[in-house]
């Protein structure tokens, strides 16, 4: 790696211009900058050129304004770079040791909350207890609901309890009030 030097240097016309200097001069102008107040210290920035297999370092004196904006953006990406050291990086896509057939993307958990699966089957169980104790249709006309066969258990509960299917439902229509008001008595 090569440093490249860059400092501010007054020429003869009264003006200042950026000059290629010795790793000597430039450490000198930093020492000197411990003992200034900051309106007076020189502000450097690092920047690197990379050029085929050679990386040329430039260090280059630039306004307090463009240091302040160069530190902000550097300190943000070294503290990546630091934090990126901490983690392991893997494709979902990659095989989990031991199985040649299963990728990492099939051992995650899936999206549903098991903290909701978990409430939902004691709801479930509490309206199972209490539409047994009101009706005792009704903790069958749930099981029927819940297998998504609300239409085509009319005609078999009717059969099975010996009443018509007007009947049933009427039975349903109870059913899905008493639901109703239950669901609207939980909180959760």
């Amino acid at each position: 790696m090569k440093n490249t030097f860059l400092m501010n240097k007054i020429h003869e016309d009264g003006g200042a211009a950026l000059c290629v200097v010795t790793a000597e001069e430039w450490l000198d102008a930093v020492k000197e900058n411990r003992s200034l107040p900051p309106e007076q210290r020189r502000y450097f920035i690092s920047d690197c050129i990379e050029e085929g297999d050679t990386i040329d370092r430039m260090i280059i004196e630039v306004p307090y304004s463009e240091y302040r904006r160069w530190n902000s953006r550097h300190t943000v990406s070294e503290r990546s770079r630091r934090a990126k050291k901490e983690f392991l990086h893997l494709s979902l896509d990659a095989a989990v040791p031991g199985s040649p057939t299963l990728a990492l993307s099939d051992c995650l958990a899936d999206s549903g909350s098991m903290e909701t699966a978990v409430l939902d089957a004691v709801l479930i169980d509490e309206l199972k207890i209490r539409l047994t104790a009101w009706k005792p249709w009704a903790a069958e006309l749930l099981a029927h609901y819940l297998a998504g066969r609300k239409k085509s258990c009319t005609a078999v509960m009717a059969e099975k309890y010996g009443v018509s299917e007007q009947v049933i439902r009427k039975y349903k229509r109870q059913f899905e009030a008493f639901v109703k008001k239950f669901l609207a008595g939980v909180s959760f």
